[in-house]
């Protein structure tokens, strides 16, 4: 039943209840109210008629002084029943008739209290007919009972209430049975199939009405219902989908974890694991299972670090929500060998705490690494040597410390003599072979406190420290120094039975040198190192400022030559070539020249070996026979210059080996339209002996474009016949050094006659340079030399002068 009450037809009857009761009440109300003033207007009424019909005979009994009309009257008023008391006076107020009867006993009462008063009464005045109206002659009175005359108003009331009530109950009654079998049989219908529906499959339950078909609200909440339950089902379908992606995930994931190369392990505040990663298990034997639980002081064997410490950091992650690392902590292996780790310490929430995750990466190859990388930063690889970046950190600490102190030191800067003819004739291994031994025996002297470097190459550095505060004993210390290196580098080196023998080059510089720090150190001894090589190598010198300003001066003319180059500074003179014979022209050479802005026309001889360092020689050789080519061009245009006419240029070793000379030189002589038979390129002996076969194949590859050599200074090197066998040159030029004596110097006689025999006869054209007299002419002539340059015929001299030239064609001696 507790159900029944709770139910909604119940609960809607009791409504119904509820508001049929209020409105039928308030109906009834309204027509009890109508009815009673409908019954309190009768009331009056009937008294006024009473009242009017009993006054006539009232007023003649009081004039006639009729007892027995009056006492009739009385009664007469008493026959109504609401009446219970009449009185008859006269205008003395003496009783004439009088009539009472005791009120009815009612149990509307208490109602009638409520609306009015029980006994009410009413008098009227009495008027003797014919007398006037100048008073009252006599007065009727009577009380009237109220409830009863309401009598009849109560009974008609309970009957509207009564029939009201009954009304409302039917009509709650009806609406009773038609919520039941409207709303809440199909409600309790509805909600008898929602608890049979299985919740792990609600699709598989459909909701139904009952009945005839519908189309309300109920039938919409059904298809509502089966609507929900469709996406229930489908919604667990996708969950468990993703329940069974999620524990894959989950799986793939600690799967993962376990084959990082990691240490992966979560710590709580007190310091015990959560989980762990394979990795980390294995590394301290255990399990990860086993590991759940465990507190990280079961495994203090295995680390360094205290464990209080590790805790208390674990616990400030976990407050703080900041990250922590430790850049690197050592762990002990079980067989004793130590890891280096770096250490993550992250905030993670897991479930519902914070808890610490700790990821540690081993770096112990990695720092092995960083320290054989370390090592070969600052070693060479091949002799195992400090390398020059060792050497400016500790020089300059060095140069401090020195001039701290004020004590001397020194820096000694080796070159090898000739080590590149090692290499070409025998190869790299043997030129590494040597380097190392050279290494060797630099360590062999070596003090303690020295510092021994190789640069590269075939150069070496010995930095000597604490020579005194004496900068005479610190001379005397430094060149025993070098004389003792250079002892020990010449001692013969042996490679496959070979015996080698190589010498240095020693430069050395006393430092702390003022205003002076590493790189201009080096340079110095580098600057004194060369002034050996210039010398004749296998020697020894210190540094002086002479050396300085040339060093110094090279480099701000380096920076000219740049600038010529780039603001086309430079410029041509051209040298004729005359027949010993006839005395014509028959060619020309292009010589470089340079007007300084400042310095004025500087010697070739004096920038031309910049160009050659500095590598300038390439663009600018390049210039010189582009540049000649265009003249040459004008001269043949103006009629001045036949195609049986050489233009000689001078090839610098270093462009002659330029991997794009042969191409550039191709590309020039197709861009100017160039006979090629018409160029003459002139190379030295040094170019031959650096690679004679490249040498062979670049002239062999230009000779076959039509383009002519000739072998400059002649006998001045390495003058071997075999380089004449085999170059395919053409003109072969005595250097101007033998023709400049020839006259007074027999042995110069000698030389320029057997070189000129020797041209003739292996059919070269044989050119003498430096003629200044008319003697030398007629020797060189004798001698067989077919043409001639020199003063004799003319300076150098420019374009505009040399047409003059030209246009004569024939030198007049």
């Amino acid at each position: 039943m507790q159900g029944f009450f709770h139910g909604i037809s119940f609960r809607l009857a009791k409504l119904g209840v509820i508001i049929a009761l209020l409105i039928g009440t308030l109906m009834s109300a309204v027509q009890i109210y109508f009815d009673f003033s409908a019954k309190s207007t009768a009331v009056n009424n009937q008294i006024v008629s009473i009242t009017d019909m009993s006054t006539p005979p009232a007023a003649r009994a009081i004039h006639t002084l009729d007892n027995m009309l009056a006492n009739e009257v009385a009664e007469g008023i008493m026959v109504n029943d609401f009446i219970v008391a009449v009185t008859i006076e006269d205008e003395l107020g003496n009783v004439i008739a009088e009539s009472k009867r005791i009120p009815r006993e009612s149990n509307t009462t208490w109602l009638t209290h409520q609306i009015t008063e029980h006994l009410t009464s009413y008098s009227s005045p009495l008027y003797i007919p014919g007398h006037g109206d100048d008073g009252e002659h006599g007065q009727i009175k009577f009380e009237v009972d109220m409830d009863a005359a309401f009598s009849s108003f109560y009974t008609q009331s309970a009957v509207v209430i009564i029939i009201g009530l009954i009304r409302s109950f039917m009509l709650v009654s009806i609406l009773f049975v038609a919520f039941h079998y409207l709303l809440t049989k199909p409600l309790i219908s509805i909600a008898t199939q929602i608890k049979r529906i299985n919740p792990g499959s609600p699709g598989e339950q459909r909701l139904s009405l009952s009945g005839h078909s519908r189309d309300d609200e109920l039938k919409q909440l059904v298809n509502s219902g089966n609507q929900l339950l469709d996406a229930v089902d489908l919604a667990l379908a996708k969950r468990r989908a993703v329940e069974v992606v999620l524990r894959k995930s989950e799986e793939h994931v600690r799967q993962i974890i376990d084959s990082l190369p990691v240490w992966v392990g979560a710590r709580n505040r007190e310091g015990h694991y959560i989980f762990a990663n394979k990795a980390l298990a294995d590394f301290l034997q255990t399990s990860p299972e086993a590991m759940r639980g465990s507190h990280i002081s079961d495994f203090a064997d295995f680390f360094y670090t205290d464990p209080i410490e590790v805790t208390m950091l674990d616990t400030e992650v976990i407050k703080s929500r900041i990250s922590a690392q430790i850049w690197e902590e050592k762990w002990v292996g079980a067989e004793g060998e130590e890891h280096s780790m770096h250490t993550h310490v992250m905030p993670m929430e897991f479930y519902d705490e914070v808890v610490a995750l700790v990821v540690s990466s081993d770096i112990t190859e990695l720092k092995m690494a960083q320290a054989q990388m370390e090592h070969m930063a600052y070693h060479d690889a091949l002799t195992d040597l400090p390398n020059r970046s060792y050497l400016v950190e500790r020089l300059e600490e060095e140069v401090r410390k020195s001039a701290r102190n004020k004590i001397y030191g020194a820096l000694l800067f080796i070159d090898l003599d000739q080590f590149k003819y090692i290499n070409d004739s025998l190869g790299h291994p043997a030129g590494d072979g040597v380097l190392k031994h050279v290494s060797q025996r630099l360590m062999a002297i070596a003090t303690e406190d020295d510092v021994v470097v190789r640069l590269g190459g075939d150069e070496f550095v010995v930095v000597l420290t604490n020579l005194g505060r004496d900068l005479a004993s610190a001379l005397l210390q430094a060149e025993e120094s070098g004389e003792r290196i250079r002892a020990h580098v010449s001692e013969p080196h042996f490679y496959n039975d070979l015996e080698l023998h190589v010498t240095c080059s020693v430069g050395i510089v006393i430092y702390p040198e003022e205003d002076a720090g590493v790189h201009e150190l080096l340079r110095y001894a580098d600057t004194a190192m060369y002034q050996v090589k210039e010398q004749g190598r296998d020697a020894i010198q210190f540094f002086n400022k002479y050396m300085a300003d040339k060093a110094r001066n090279v480099l701000v003319m380096e920076g000219d030559l740049h600038r010529a180059l780039e603001m086309d500074a430079f410029h041509l003179h051209f040298q004729p070539r005359v027949n010993v014979v006839t005395g014509a022209i028959v060619g020309a050479e292009a010589l470089l020249r340079w007007d300084h802005p400042e310095r004025g026309m500087i010697s070739p001889g004096e920038f031309i070996p910049i160009l050659e360092t500095s590598g300038l020689i390439v663009q600018v050789g390049m210039w010189v026979i582009e540049r000649s080519l265009k003249q040459v061009k004008e001269w043949q245009h103006m009629g001045l210059w036949s195609k049986t006419m050489r233009l000689g240029v001078n090839i610098s070793p270093r462009q002659f080996r330029s991997t794009q000379f042969v191409d550039d030189v191709k590309h020039l002589l197709e861009q100017e339209d160039f006979s090629a038979e018409m160029l003459e390129m002139e190379i030295t002996e040094g170019i031959v002996i650096h690679n004679l076969e490249e040498t062979i194949s670049t002239m062999s590859t230009l000779q076959s474009r039509g383009i002519n050599f000739a072998l400059d200074d002649f006998g001045t090197g390495y003058s071997s016949i075999s380089y004449l066998k085999k170059l395919p040159v053409a003109i072969l030029k005595i250097d101007q050094s033998f023709v400049r004596d020839i006259s007074e110097d027999r042995n110069d006689r000698i030389l320029v006659e057997t070189i000129s025999a020797m041209g003739n006869l292996l059919g070269l054209d044989v050119v003498a340079e430096g003629v200044e007299t008319r003697e030398q002419l007629d020797l060189i002539r004798e001698y067989g030399c077919r043409y001639y340059q020199g003063y004799l015929a003319s300076r150098p001299i420019n374009p505009n002068q040399f047409e003059l030239l030209l246009e004569k064609r024939f030198i007049q001696i």
